[in-house]
């Protein structure tokens, strides 16, 4: 499940981390984050947009549930999430990478945004 891939990538992105392999680390947390939120958006009955932007798909989950929880995360770490968001591409195909701070920052609010969509989860949470 989209879920189950999220954890993956959330423990690919640590196993990076700990090996200095930052871009990889970047990129797959990015990938984590993005994971989660569409699988939440699915749990929920919905399509989500096809899109990587983390903080489009925030929106769409914002609309659907924990509307204010959601809008202050946003708000509260703007800057977090759009490096999150530019993660997949530097990380992938920029001259100038991800340093360990920036991958630090991408797998830390990666792993936020997984504990935020688990509330609308419950005891759900990667179970189906």
């Amino acid at each position: 499940s989209l879920c189950k891939r999220s954890l993956e990538y959330i423990q690919a992105s640590e196993d990076a981390f700990n090996k200095g392999l930052y871009n990889a680390s970047g990129l797959m947390s990015q990938i984590s984050a993005e994971l989660a939120i569409k699988a939440t958006i699915a749990f929920l009955g919905y399509s989500f947009p096809e899109t990587h932007e983390i903080r489009k798909l925030l929106s769409t989950l914002s609309s659907l549930a924990l509307k204010d929880k959601i809008a202050t995360f946003v708000r509260d770490k703007r800057s977090e999430l759009i490096l999150l968001e530019d993660a997949r591409q530097r990380g992938q195909y920029f001259s100038y990478g991800l340093e360990k701070e920036d991958a630090e920052i991408c797998l830390n609010t990666a792993k936020e945004i997984i504990e935020l969509v688990k509330e609308v989860w419950g005891d759900k949470w990667c179970s189906g």
